[in-house]
């Protein structure tokens, strides 16, 4: 039976998006794009505590220490890619299934690894599927987002990061803890058993209305968008009376270029700035995030505290992270996204160097849960600040390069400290990651782009770079 023609174009479908309030089908996406979020993030952390065991069980020296830890972000680097292109060119949608297939198969293998390069073989594969999957949930969710509750929403989204972070401490204290020899194999297969219920419930999921558009499929985005205000009506959530302000008119159909041109596009007159900026921004956070978090254990064992110390120090960091989220979303929505990143890593700046120079295991604890609040408050308005900046016809595709320099910072911060922890000692690598994040923030604050109170379509003219 042929498809019904569309009753709307591209810009009336795109208003009504942007009057629905926020409900019931917008709540289930952040929930669900949530907890891709926190299956990254709860084993992207975890080999972190594990590793504190796995050097002892293995005899590892810290070179190779270091690779194994970044090997995850190898596979994220490529699976940013990948997943960039091919979600702006087949859609988010399926991007998001294979990708959570890919990181569920390979975390199961990683569990039966008998040595540390086996280890890293099923890490990088693994990883491909969860710089994938993170690549393309912002750009997905925040699509279906009215701009009055985009940041917020995403805010909400990045906080199950934090509750990644404090359910791999939370296994690492319970389960590696008390018998590490094959705590850590248990605690792969536990990230894997709700990834597949996940899996099972995404089924349900519908493509991006602002893609199915630009690929011109106007009657596929009128009926989800239809869906969703039924579904927003049958909750008893009133729709905005007046819409919101349109921007620049939709293009109908934009031109389906392959993936090379699509990643060409991203350095045009107009988009060079901001796609500089950003990777600049994403290499710096997160080379200070993962190689704190993926070193503080070991590094404080190194230090003379025992490993269930450390683990205790990572749980109480990891918690604080989640208020962090949040604050830094709420902050975001009042002061501008740009503003609250640079605040946040200024913040971290400052929390890295009293680490650096903290004396005791009181100042070392206060700084440490300091940091992590701060550090990990950048990623709730980063996320939403990468997809904004983009057309639509590019937002995954952004997200995808940002993403894989994000892991270049992620590959490298942990090899480094790898490698320089000897000569710099413990307080010579915050004082290290402290620059970096200073770095970031500066780059940001001078040349960075405004997106407060603007639509995703108003931003979508490259030319204009306030």
């Amino acid at each position: 039976m042929p498809a019904s023609p569309p009753r709307s174009t591209g810009t009336e479908l795109i208003a009504r998006l942007d009057r629905l309030p926020l409900s019931k089908p917008h709540r289930r996406l952040v929930f669900q794009g949530g907890m891709g979020y926190l299956f990254e993030s709860f084993d992207g952390v975890l080999l972190g505590y594990a590793a504190s065991a796995v050097v002892a069980l293995w005899a590892l020296d810290p070179a190779t220490s270091g690779w194994l830890l970044a090997s995850v972000f190898v596979g994220f680097l490529i699976g940013a890619l990948i997943a960039g292109v091919l979600a702006d060119w087949l859609g988010r949608r399926r991007v998001l299934m294979w990708a959570l297939l890919v990181y569920v198969v390979f975390t199961v293998l990683a569990a039966t690894a008998s040595g540390p390069w086996e280890l890293a073989l099923w890490r990088v594969l693994s990883g491909i599927g969860l710089g994938a999957e993170a690549t393309a949930i912002v750009p997905y969710v925040s699509e279906f987002l009215p701009q009055r509750h985009r940041g917020r929403s995403i805010g909400r989204t990045m906080m199950f990061l934090g509750v990644g972070h404090a359910l791999a401490a939370l296994t690492s204290v319970l389960v590696i803890s008390p018998n590490p020899d094959s705590g850590w194999r248990i605690a792969c297969v536990l990230g894997v058993l709700p990834a597949l219920c996940l899996l099972w419930w995404r089924r349900q999921m519908v493509e991006s209305p602002r893609f199915l558009i630009g690929k011109g499929r106007l009657a596929e985005a009128e009926r989800i968008v239809a869906r969703f205000e039924r579904e927003t009506a049958a909750a008893g959530d009133a729709v905005v009376a007046a819409p919101a302000a349109a921007g620049e008119p939709v293009e109908e159909r934009t031109h389906d270029a392959g993936p090379l041109r699509r990643l060409a596009a991203l350095w045009r007159p107009g988009m060079a700035r901001r796609s500089s900026v950003v990777c600049l921004l994403w290499f710096t956070f997160q080379a200070a995030q993962y190689g704190y978090g993926t070193w503080l254990p070991t590094l404080l064992v190194l230090e003379g505290f025992t490993l269930a110390t450390s683990f205790g120090f990572a749980l109480a960091g990891a918690l604080a992270q989640i208020p962090g989220y949040y604050l830094a979303a709420m902050l975001s929505e009042h002061i501008d996204r740009k503003w609250t990143i640079v605040l946040f890593m200024a913040a971290s700046v400052g929390c890295a160097a009293g680490l650096s120079a903290a004396d005791g295991a009181a100042a070392m604890f206060t700084c440490t849960v300091a940091l992590s609040f701060c550090l990990h408050g950048v990623a709730s308005p980063l996320y939403a600040y990468t997809a904004e900046i983009y057309p639509t016809a590019l937002r995954a595709s952004g997200m995808g390069v940002a993403s894989a320099i994000a892991r270049l910072g992620a590959i490298a911060a942990p090899v480094a400290i790898g490698y320089l922890h000897t000569g710099l000692g413990f307080a010579g690598v915050f004082a290290m990651l402290g620059g970096l994040l200073a770095a970031g923030a500066v780059v940001l604050a001078f040349w960075g782009l405004r997106t407060a109170g603007r639509s995703l379509e108003d931003l979508q003219g490259g030319s204009r770079e306030p």
